[in-house]
């Protein structure tokens, strides 16, 4: 089976594509030109690489016979300060996957696989479902409802299907520079860290478990009944950032951290419970997060420890 996988170079789309060659896939990986490529050095001579910035689109569907797609590229940014970062969202969250949708139906392409975020949904005191009320958190999560309407019309009117995974606070080696690495960057090298009280619960996932998710999907897809689905993929298990500071404190070489929980005030908007239901992923997918917290931060803290600093 042929793979057209795109944000193969990120934190998320590395794994993937660690998992995707291992087990004997066809991977087309297409990347900006500018795109760091420490996380896939191993993998460069096993996928065929297209730069889309300098390529056009639909060669590479005319040149490959593509038989799913795994949209896995993203632009992120919390809150847009101009209209120059609202475009880049635009361009990089809807106008580019739209026109991978376009071809994807032009050249019979059988599937395409989505990555969507919890940050759609409006906070509940309970786990969220698939069937949980749609409010976006920011303008970030605006474009991936934006453009995941766009792929339910091309899954009705083209023999396409598709599936959008959801994740929730996946973490993990080769992370970006979000929460447990700056935690875990603190407790390595001893540096302060100023945060919230830390009492945000949320689904932390290992990345492990979230790779499988897109696997079980790909599998998924070539006996799926319904032309469109979307699956919540997350740990069911609910930490806090004050659980992870302790748990990552007790594994840390320094055993003290200069981490200094409630120095800084909570967000406006801050998210404080946002909880996955799995369930749908369980008994359609076969999926579950296997992975408990202290093992993935043990792995994720051993990977840093080793790792050079400009790789976290």
């Amino acid at each position: 089976m042929t793979i057209l996988l795109t944000g193969g170079t990120g934190f998320i789309g590395s794994h993937v594509l660690d998992r995707l060659i291992a087990d004997g896939y066809e991977v087309i990986l297409l990347k900006r030109s500018t795109s760091q490529l420490w996380r896939i050095t191993n993998n460069i001579g096993k996928v065929v690489l297209y730069n889309v910035d300098e390529q056009d689109l639909e060669k590479v569907f005319q040149k490959h016979a593509i038989d799913c797609i795994l949209h896995i590229a993203g632009h992120y940014v919390k809150k847009h300060k101009n209209i120059a970062e609202l475009d880049e969202l635009i361009d990089s969250n809807i106008r580019f996957p739209s026109h991978l949708l376009e071809f994807a139906a032009k050249y019979k392409v059988k599937g395409f696989i989505n990555t969507g975020t919890f940050f759609e949904y409006k906070p509940q005191d309970a786990p969220l479902s698939e069937r949980a009320e749609i409010e976006p958190y920011d303008y970030y999560a605006a474009t991936k409802v934006a453009f995941e309407s766009m792929l339910g019309y091309y899954t009705s009117h083209a023999s396409l299907k598709g599936i959008t995974l959801k994740l929730f606070s996946p973490y993990g080696e080769k992370d970006n520079d979000k929460i447990i690495p700056l935690l875990i960057r603190s407790c390595i090298q001893n540096t302060p860290l100023s945060l919230t009280k830390g009492e945000q619960r949320l689904s932390f996932t290992y990345i492990g478990d979230i790779v499988d998710a897109y696997i079980n999907a790909i599998k998924y897809m070539t006996n799926q009944r319904t032309q469109y689905e979307q699956f919540n993929i997350g740990s069911s298990q609910a930490h806090s950032i004050e659980d992870i500071v302790q748990t990552l404190t007790k594994m840390s070489p320094q055993k003290k951290n200069l981490i200094k929980l409630g120095a800084v005030p909570y967000g406006l908007h801050e998210l404080m419970y946002m909880v996955c239901n799995a369930e749908k992923a369980e008994k359609l997918l076969h999926w579950k997060a296997k992975t408990e917290l202290k093992t993935g931060l043990e792995k994720t803290m051993a990977y840093y420890q080793t790792s050079p600093a400009t790789h976290y």
